[in-house]
């Protein structure tokens, strides 16, 4: 879902070359999702659904990350993939068997495939149970057998990100949504696609995007708040954590909170007007809480890019899903290519940088 901020934050487009030379964190569960849009069609344009393998699995997040990461190479960036870890209880419930359910559906699925039961097997990888966990375990495998680091976040995928450019080991983050600005992440990066356009949501139709750049410290001075403000408005909106308020939207909520500067003034002035019944003071706390004070994983010390490992990217995309290795290894030639032009110009800038502050100390 998201938070809804587009309304009040001011967003500045540029260019893929204002990029060159950044390492941007991206938030992979957001991100592989986006890659399902892109979807096949019947031929009378009606939808057709996932694009599917032979042993009827999805398979639209392995090539789209692969062209994803070949193409942020292409253009001088090295990526930083996030995962989600733990997801809070307010956000929706998971039982406490959920992994051991996966492995028995995992199991379950390959009995099928062994038994040519390939209708089971359809269905069992479409199920809820098994096909969005099985996404993200083999998003984590390729990504992986690419050499490009990948870090589980103790919470969410956002919050690690916004951990990453505020400790300045990545330059911008890239999400969709806005909750990385709730986060507090200093920079954000939009719509970083190779194709520039966007499927219209519930439409077979697309429209031109361009790279945009969000800067939170600019929009908080320009909407005259504060972050911890920012996140009431949120809650207000309404975020993952919780709906929001019945009537009001982003602008009524950035009026109110600037009026009333906090949550508790404004459930106490204006209870007559709005519904606030379900925004208790212990959700507030703990959503405050899980924005401003998330858990992180701090062990970014070994964060490095490496060129991919060709045996590991073919054994999974063509002997585990019997995807065409023609078509699997020219597009590795390319991917390795592209990383190894990338990898020169980041020691380029490295070298051109060192070179520029001995000057500097030097004139000093």
């Amino acid at each position: 879902m998201g938070v809804k901020l587009q309304n009040i934050v001011v967003r500045k487009q540029i260019d893929f070359r204002d990029l060159q030379g950044k390492i941007i964190s991206i938030d992979a569960p957001n991100i592989i999702m986006g890659l399902f849009n892109f979807t096949r069609k019947n031929p009378d344009s009606t939808y057709a659904g996932l694009i599917l393998d032979r042993t009827q699995r999805p398979i639209s997040h392995l090539y789209g990350l692969m062209y994803r990461v070949n193409f942020l190479y292409s253009k001088k960036i090295f990526p930083i993939f996030c995962f989600d870890g733990k997801v809070s209880e307010l956000k929706r419930v998971i039982t406490k068997d959920q992994l051991k359910d996966f492995l028995f559906i995992q199991q379950w699925y390959k009995e099928a495939q062994q038994n040519h039961n390939y209708e089971l097997a359809r269905q069992i990888a479409l199920g809820k149970e098994y096909m969005w966990q099985n996404i993200i375990r083999e998003s984590k495998q390729l990504l992986g057998a690419l050499g490009i680091p990948c870090i589980e976040a103790p919470s969410s995928a956002e919050s690690q990100c916004a951990f990453l450019v505020k400790q300045g080991i990545a330059n911008f983050s890239n999400s969709q949504d806005f909750d990385s600005l709730l986060f507090g992440c200093p920079h954000v990066i939009q719509n970083l696609s190779k194709s520039l356009r966007r499927k219209v949501q519930g439409r077979w139709q697309y429209q031109k995007i361009q790279p945009i750049r969000i800067d939170l410290k600019r929009n908080l001075n320009n909407l005259q708040i504060s972050i911890f403000q920012l996140v009431d408005i949120g809650i207000l909106i309404g975020t993952d954590f919780f709906p929001g308020i019945k009537g009001i939207g982003a602008k009524k909520a950035l009026q109110l909170i600037r009026k009333y500067k906090t949550l508790e003034q404004l459930k106490l002035k204006e209870y007559r007007t709005y519904n606030f019944k379900d925004l208790t003071s212990e959700i507030i706390k703990k959503i405050r809480s899980l924005f401003l004070l998330p858990d992180i994983n701090k062990d970014t010390g070994n964060i490095m890019w490496n060129s991919p490992h060709n045996s590991r990217v073919m054994s999974l995309l063509c002997e585990e899903h019997r995807l065409n290795k023609d078509r699997v290894k020219s597009n590795l030639t390319k991917f390795e290519n592209n990383y190894y032009s990338c990898r020169k110009h980041f020691m380029f800038e490295r070298e051109q940088s060192k070179s520029k502050q001995v000057s500097l100390d030097n004139i000093v």
